[in-house]
């Protein structure tokens, strides 16, 4: 059976996740000349960047973002939404953790009501090492903000922003990050 038929009765499987990324960056180990060191400025705020991804798992890999301004209902509603245009006529299998806001009243209700379209997978508490996403979102960190300092959000954001759209245009990068999942 090809991989589009298995799909078609199937659906897809997408791992779900929200992440922030600080605006003073992350520290993290480093190398420096002996004797050198090395400085990393930082900023002296508590301001982040919040992003609601999902990666597809499989031959097929893919991944899907969106900045929002809060983790709440609405942000991932409107984040489910976005997965369902994507992959119209396809179902969809979301797994996601236990995020207060992925069990509200209206998000139960509604995903009810599309039960045919999209089925959600919770994953036991604290078991971030059973989801896909949370292996982009440390390969992010790794090279868009481990010791890096941002003069503004914007700034921020930008890096961010061209490392998703690296993961968009690579699918074998993806697979290569999450190739346990598949």
């Amino acid at each position: 059976m090809s991989q589009k038929k298995a799909e078609e009765e199937c659906g897809v499987l997408i791992y779900e996740d929200e992440a922030s990324f600080g605006q003073a960056g992350s520290l993290h180990r480093t190398w420096a000349r002996r004797g050198k060191g090395t400085t990393v400025r930082s900023f002296p705020g508590r301001k982040s960047v919040k992003v609601i991804g999902a990666v597809r798992v499989g031959e097929h890999s893919g991944w899907h973002f969106r900045f929002v301004e809060r983790f709440n209902s609405g942000t991932f509603l409107g984040f489910i939404e976005q997965l369902l245009r994507y992959y119209k006529g396809t179902k969809v299998h979301l797994v996601v953790d236990n995020a207060a806001w992925h069990k509200t009243k209206s998000i139960r209700k509604w995903l009810k009501e599309i039960r045919h379209l999209i089925e959600v997978h919770f994953l036991p508490k604290y078991s971030p090492n059973l989801n896909a996403a949370e292996y982009i979102w440390k390969e992010t960190r790794k090279w868009a903000s481990h010791n890096r300092f941002f003069e503004t959000l914007k700034d921020l954001k930008d890096g961010l922003f061209r490392r998703f759209n690296r993961f968009q245009g690579n699918a074998g990068a993806l697979r290569s990050l999450v190739p346990h999942f598949a």
